[in-house]
């Protein structure tokens, strides 16, 4: 009897790519592997997640019960036995789909949350921010998809990449802080050293503690900072000559509001911060420095003007 006749996980490990050479080889060689293959291949236009177990047995068994009305003389093609294979293919199927799902994390506006990742390192989502990533061979595929803003604490291991739409960071162990939005795309290295990728200007950068890095109208920004400074982590974000547009982003992200940038330049720079915990400190905070003035209209959007600007 052919090997995956008595192992019961020898198709689940075809299925899922997990058999040796040695072992693909010989069941290639097999006589029942064209039947195999092509049940295979059928299955693999199933949709995940709705993979319907029982449906597809039932219409194995149909299939079966019409052939065995026809007549006797006529040679079977397939035998017996390949429907009870096919339905252990399909399961098999079923049992990779899942786990090959992603595992999804996002936030709201004013929200935060504390992800732990299978190998213990752990990531910390800021407000309005999306994180995903497959957990099936986690180890040796430390690879994670974000949008938005996250801290991430990183147990040694493996290679840990963390893929943005503008660009990757990539450590083997370290703590560092990512913001990737549309056009802007931004680095900080609390510990240990990342290497900044990034898709716009197709330069790598290595960081080191203290170091940060931004990527603004395709031209990379560098600087230092104090990696002891309050953060978003415990309730304050902080800035570096930032843009406006990007200040005003976190505000929003952080306090769910509107503002109407009509009147003001979006280019201009900030250097400090805001508290998550009042709205009317954290606009004080930010636009007295910058002589702005806001005020909030019938939409409770708010409304800012240049103080040179206020007609």
């Amino acid at each position: 009897m052919e090997k995956f006749n008595r192992d019961e996980t020898f198709l689940a490990r075809w299925v899922s790519g997990e058999l040796t050479s040695e072992e693909l080889e010989k069941f290639k060689n097999s006589k029942d592997y064209s039947i195999l293959n092509r049940i295979n291949d059928a299955s693999q236009n199933l949709e995940s997640p709705h993979f319907d177990v029982n449906s597809q047995y039932n219409k194995l068994k149909s299939y079966k019960a019409n052939q065995l009305n026809k007549e006797k003389r006529v040679v079977k093609l397939i035998p017996n036995w390949a429907y009870a294979v096919a339905a252990s293919v399909i399961i098999a199927l079923g049992i990779f789909y899942t786990l090959n799902v992603k595992t999804h994390f996002n936030t709201g506006f004013g929200e935060q949350l504390a992800v732990v990742l299978p190998d213990n390192s752990r990531a910390q989502l800021n407000s309005n921010s999306n994180l995903d990533f497959k957990s099936r061979n986690w180890e040796n595929n430390r690879i994670l998809n974000l949008n938005g803003e996250a801290f991430f604490d990183v147990e040694k291991g493996q290679s840990f990449k963390v893929i943005t739409e503008e660009g990757i960071v990539e450590v083997l162990g370290t703590e560092f802080n990512v913001i990737s939005r549309a056009k802007y795309f931004e680095v900080r290295c609390q510990e240990g050293k990342v290497k900044v990728i990034s898709n716009a200007t197709n330069n790598e950068v290595v960081l080191l503690p203290g170091d940060a890095i931004r990527i603004i109208n395709n031209k990379a920004e560098q600087w230092n900072y104090n990696i002891n400074e309050p953060n978003w982590l415990i309730g304050e974000s902080t800035f570096q000559n930032t843009p406006m547009s990007q200040v005003l982003i976190a505000l929003e992200n952080q306090f769910e509001i509107n503002f109407d940038i009509s009147k003001i330049d979006l280019s201009q720079r900030f250097t400090g911060g805001f508290t998550h915990k009042d709205l009317n400190l954290a606009l004080k905070t930010v636009m007295i420095p910058m002589d702005i003035s806001y005020s909030v209209d019938t939409k409770n959007t708010i409304i800012l003007k240049k103080k040179d600007n206020l007609n």
